[in-house]
């Protein structure tokens, strides 16, 4: 493990040993939490309990609020000036998205600061088309933005700035977000476009910069962004009803609870209501560490602790680090299907609760998914009416004995327990038996008994552990940069560590209780010049006071009428508000399996679906690298939609002396999330490439390698020249240098090479002393472009084409459609894709360690995966016998090897076989930058094209190539020989 892995500071789950609370107060706290079921509030004094109230949630939330501080304060018999702060939880603003409310929404415009970057992923491209109707005003592009190393893009013009003032003025749109490239690590220039707008567009427009919202990761940041623009207004008519509730408080504070379970003054919440979207879990499970805290006083056994927060519909489930804060989610958030890249818990969430219905059909009872909510005591059996419960199922009174069959009670509460069973092995992020604090008002459903489970901890006050958790929250400070460390990494760290301890105590933290509770160091591939990406996070108590002035946050007012009578709502009332994202989603009303892909001739026009089926296939031809395609799978899209044909060609029908070019970026790809690619640099590059080669026209395009981002950018290439992709590539997977390719096995020349930036600089190579040497050339010129570059080799002959690997895009098309079938069919993507492709699984487990280097440019390390536990029937090997697996990679997956106790070590796979480490939620590939303790995945492999299994291909691509001290062996199953991927045209074409 890296010394500056997140891992090392705070991510080790074992049962809490001094957890971090805030420091004794003078006065008392009420923390509040608005659910969708109830509104839970208690007063704490001391950290100690003093009076809770539970009440179900009202229409009315300001109302609500009101009404629960009064019963709370009454309940713990204290005077109203003894409350020194409110601390609320709530679900409005994400609510507000998700019923695509109007009345609550406001339009939004765009101001990138780019350059020539980005412009081929225009903003709100990606948004459901519903929201995004509401959402979109306007957008434009100005010269801005900075490099990965700190250097400018482009400086700002200020007239540019002007001219986007006046536009937005005449469309009258109020709510404005700037956003620059690289903002997170240096924002100054989106601070000063902020104050050129705001003179000459005054007070009444909204304007907000991305570096406050989002962390690197251009795209999603600017989703983020456009999400809380819409809602400030709201936000701030719902904060000053909340200020208005606690007026009659005296001068007490008034903070709101965030997704990291951490606070916000009052002001700023309404300035940044996004952040507030999934802080209920993360108080559930700041609650629950402190009721239990009592309880655990072996806390060096090692066992892991887990939070378990039943309620009346969901109950989630997390894993509670040292530090008393849930662990955070690794993978992207969607929002009401808008993908955004802010933190949330790792939580997993079950449609099971107090008010879940029970059914009983063919001997067979179920529990859920549905639930009669906060009607439970209204419509319950229990409780006199006619629904049959979760609750019912403990509950023994007169109504229960009459009407409900023993063993249905029984059936019913086994089905409870398998469900939390499976659920709590799923979360759980280490071999051995958990502890697990049980909290929520629907916690009387579980059982003491869970399997995997040592002991269960039901702590006094479990009722309203949210609010606890609410009642306890701190201040917080982050800083996620990239830097160049001349001086030093540790400096870096320093540096960073010092500025996000600064934003802290700007945040209203006690600068002497400031503490630092995460960083994560991550070098990013393919950047020789050393470029790292460095994440720190501090929490610091709340000083005893800040200036809260009530009259500052916006006075309440009446919201505007609804433009339209009724706004259809994005999702079912069942869907998840926030979900961690996959790479895309399959209509569930849409019959994948009867798809069948448009041909006509010698091509193939691709279609949406198309281009999804290809996201995940080139994902696993990825093998760990290749960056994440998503900008330039919407580039693609909006092609499409704009009326654009997209088409790949059959392989072998062009004629001997056509010529090919060979398109795809060079460089890293952490640098591709966040400097967006424009719509020259590949262009620019196979412009410079026929120019060294004398070549005047070309006749199609083929991607430099079939893997990730690269097959996306091939077609985008193509289409701005009007071509078609052939169905080929030149690696039929991925490898980290641009000799590693079929063509360099027979030792054809690399150059002419050219690379691009995008912005007008070309670095052409016409001769090169061997293909080593020619990628030096390019990898130097790459790294002086800003680590990012559009790549053309020396072209590729009609002839020679025909001997490319065969039916490469067909290949990943085949791929994503098996994940995509299984998907829509609600089973698991694994047994399939691997009966496709002849796979093999290696291992099923969590990751519980990565490390990371870079040495000349690229980033070798390893992770380390141990079995969800020891009655995962899925593990290799006897049972009862501890296991890991450590997957070896340098930007691609290079090995994985099998290490049981009492054992030597076994080697399951190697390169060139491909391995693959898949979401176990839902069989989305991962990329070695995704590899984050606690992930839970799926390890596969599948076997290699024969052209890198012979001894020259061996030489180039196999293990030794990388320095692994092992041989290769074929990880073939079977004596069946190796089938080449059969073409579209071959299963879907005239005849087949």
């Amino acid at each position: 493990m890296s010394p500056h892995s997140t891992a090392d500071i705070n991510d080790t789950c074992v049962p809490l040993l001094d957890v971090e609370m805030p420091s004794k107060i003078t006065s008392c706290v009420i923390g509040i939490d608005v659910g969708g079921t109830n509104t839970d509030a208690v007063v704490l004094r001391d950290e100690r309990v003093i009076g809770w109230h539970k009440t179900p949630t009202t229409s009315d939330i300001q109302e609500g609020v009101e009404l629960a501080i009064e019963a709370v304060v009454k309940k713990a018999e204290i005077p109203v000036n003894h409350v020194g702060a409110v601390k609320i939880g709530t679900t409005q603003f994400v609510n507000a998205v998700l019923e695509q409310d109007s009345s609550k929404l406001e339009k939004v415009a765009v101001i990138r600061l780019c350059g020539p970057y980005s412009r081929g992923t225009p903003p709100f491209l990606d948004f459901p088309p519903a929201l995004r109707a509401l959402l979109y005003g306007h957008y434009g592009y100005v010269d801005g933005g900075y490099q990965v190393d700190g250097s400018l893009i482009a400086t700002i013009d200020v007239n540019q700035i002007k001219e986007q003032a006046r536009i937005i003025k005449a469309k009258s749109i109020k709510s404005i977000v700037v956003i620059g490239i690289y903002s997170p690590s240096n924002p100054a220039q989106e601070e000063d476009v902020k104050k050129i707008l705001a003179s000459e567009l005054g007070p009444d427009y909204d304007i907000s910069c991305s570096h406050a919202i989002g962390r690197l990761g251009f795209l999603e940041r600017e989703n983020a962004s456009i999400l809380n623009a819409s809602l400030r207004r709201f936000a701030r008519h719902v904060i000053a009803g909340f200020s208005e509730a606690i007026r009659h408080l005296g001068t007490c504070n008034l903070y709101i609870t965030l997704n990291d379970g951490t606070l916000s003054m009052a002001q700023t919440a309404a300035e940044y209501p996004i952040l507030c979207f999934s802080s209920g879990p993360t108080n559930s499970a700041r609650g629950a560490a402190l009721l239990a805290k009592s309880y655990i006083s072996d806390a060096n056994d090692g066992r892991e602790v887990l939070v378990v927060d039943v309620g009346g519909t969901t109950t989630d489930i997390c894993a509670l680090l040292k530090s008393g804060y849930p662990r955070q989610s690794a993978a992207f958030v969607k929002i009401a299907g808008v993908r955004t890249n802010f933190t949330i818990p790792d939580v997993h969430s079950l449609a099971l609760g107090g008010g879940s219905l029970v059914r009983t059909k063919r001997l067979r009872t179920s529990v859920g998914p549905d639930s009669v909510g906060s009607r439970l005591n209204q419509e319950g059996i229990a409780f006199g009416g006619n629904k049959f419960t979760a609750t019912d199922l403990v509950m023994v009174n007169t109504f229960t004995q009459e009407l409900i069959d023993p063993e249905v009670k029984k059936s019913g509460l086994a089905e409870i327990g398998r469900a939390l069973e499976d659920a709590i092995d799923l979360v759980k992020t280490k071999q051995g038996e958990a502890r697990v604090i049980l909290v929520g008002g629907g916690s009387i459903i579980v059982d003491e008994h869970i399997a995997g489970v040592s002991e269960v901890i039901r702590p006094k006050y479990l009722e309203v552990a949210n609010a606890v958790g609410a009642a306890i929250g701190r201040i917080s400070g982050s800083v996620d940069k990239t830097v160049v460390p001349t001086h030093g990494i540790d400096l870096e760290i320093q540096r960073a560590t010092s500025i996000a301890k600064k934003k802290c105590v700007a945040a209203g933290g006690d600068d002497k209780t400031v503490e630092v509770v995460e960083v994560d160091v991550v070098p990013l591939s393919y950047a020789t010049n050393g470029a790292t990406r460095i994440l720190v996070r501090v929490v610091g108590d709340l000083k005893n006071k800040y200036d809260f002035a009530p009259d500052k946050v916006i006075p309440k007012a009446p919201l505007r009428k609804k433009r339209i009578a009724k706004c259809a709502r994005a999702i079912t009332d069942s869907s998840p508000a926030v979900t961690k994202g996959s790479s895309y989603e399959v209509v569930k009303q849409f019959d994948v399996k009867s798809y069948r892909p448009r041909i006509e001739g010698d091509l193939w026009y691709f279609s949406e679906l198309d281009l999804q089926f290809l996201q995940d296939g080139a994902g696993i031809l990825g093998v760990g690298s290749c960056g994440e395609p998503y900008s330039a799978y919407l580039a693609c899209l909006m092609a499409l939609r704009n009326g654009e044909d997209i088409t790949i060609r059959r392989q072998d029908t062009l004629p001997d002396d056509a010529v090919v070019l060979v398109a795809g970026f060079m460089g890293s790809p952490g640098v591709y999330l966040e400097r967006i690619p424009g719509v020259d640099e590949i262009t620019d590059a196979m412009k410079g490439t026929m120019k060294m080669a004398g070549i005047e026209n070309f006749d199609a395009v083929v991607p430099n390698e079939i893997g990730g981002l690269n097959a996306f950018e091939s077609i985008l290439a193509a289409r701005r020249f009007k071509k078609s992709v052939l169905d080929t590539d030149l690696v039929a997977r991925a490898y980290p240098m641009v000799w590693q390719t079929v063509r360099c096995l027979k030792d054809v020349p690399i150059a002419p090479c050219s690379v691009a930036d995008g912005s007008g600089r070309v670095d052409s190579f016409s001769t090169a002393t061997d293909n080593f040497h020619a990628e030096d050339l390019m990898r130097t010129a790459c790294t002086d472009q800003g680590s990012l570059g559009g790549m053309c080799i020396s072209p590729v002959s009609g002839a020679e084409a025909k001997t490319l690997p065969r039916n490469s895009f067909s290949h990943a098309w085949q791929i994503g459609r098996s994940i995509a079938i299984s998907r829509s069919l609600k089973i698991d993507p694994i047994p399939p894709l691997l009966e496709l492709q002849s796979g093999v699984l290696l291992f099923i487990g969590k990751i519980i360690s990565v490390t990371r280097n870079v040495a000349e440019g690229f980033t070798r390390g390893s992770v380390l995966l141990e079995p969800f536990s020891e009655n995962d029937s899925n593990r290799i090997g006897d049972e009862g016998v501890e296991k890991s697996l450590v997957i070896d990679f340098e930007n691609e997956n290079l090995s994985a090897v099998l290490k049981e106790q009492g054992k030597e070590e076994k080697v399951l796979a190697c390169c060139p076989d491909l391995i693959v480490v898949l979401d176990k939620a839902n069989g989305a590939p991962l990329g070695i930058s995704d590899y984050k303790y606690g992930l839970r995945v799926s390890v596969i492999a599948l076997r290699s094209p024969p052209v890198w299994t012979t001894e020259r291909g061996l030489e180039v691509g196999g293990p030794k190539a990388f320095g692994l001290n092992m041989d290769y062996k074929s990880v073939a199953t079977s004596a069946v020989a190796y089938e080449e991927p059969k073409s579209v045209w071959e299963m879907f074409g005239e005849g087949s």
